[in-house]
């Protein structure tokens, strides 16, 4: 699922990361939060990103969350996690750009169980972070999946911009099959 599951994996990750007992930006917390975020990254986004866009990524969401003034503690609310997510998303459209991508041999180029599960959860929990129910998020995300895999659109090609349409295309007539299945 191109880009889109990059993005919300991404913001996902980095709504998970914050617990500080005070909600002020230090130097440790900084470092402790761009820990995180690219061990997360690294985890989940196997396959997906180079170590020069976790990094970038990392960085970036960091000076924008602070260019925004939010403090760590901020993205657990309900009213800043969209805003969070959408400089993930930013921040990942821009690694595409700006860094060294994976190189076709080293991104997954067929699904598997274990990819096709990976890309399942990253869209479920993001779909349920954003209000929906645990049910209409694994129909949409098994939806994308199977419409992904219908248009032979493999892990690999999900880095190429040039997919960004279908895969956002895929995503509306997968909201458009929740809406009619009510």
């Amino acid at each position: 699922m191109n880009k889109f599951l990059n993005y919300i994996g991404i913001a996902l990750i980095a709504l998970t990361l914050f617990s500080c007992n005070k909600n002020e930006w230090t130097p440790e917390k900084e470092t402790e939060f761009k820990k995180a975020f690219k061990d997360s990254l690294q985890s989940a986004g196997k396959g997906i990103f180079s170590e020069d866009q976790i990094i970038y990524v990392s960085d970036c969401v960091l000076e924008k969350m602070k260019s925004k003034n939010l403090k760590p503690n901020d993205a657990q609310t309900p009213e800043t996690s969209l805003s969070v997510m959408n400089m993930g998303k930013e921040c990942a459209q821009e690694s595409f750009v700006k860094c060294k991508t994976l190189s076709k041999s080293e991104v997954k180029n067929s699904w598997d169980s274990n990819t096709e599960e990976k890309y399942k959860t990253i869209l479920k929990y993001g779909f349920v972070r954003t209000g929906l129910s645990s049910e209409k998020a694994s129909f949409i995300a098994d939806c994308a999946i199977s419409k992904l895999k219908e248009q032979n659109i493999r892990p690999a090609d999900l880095q190429d911009p040039k997919n960004g349409d279908l895969v956002q295309k895929i995503g509306k007539a997968c909201g458009e099959e929740l809406m009619r299945k009510k």
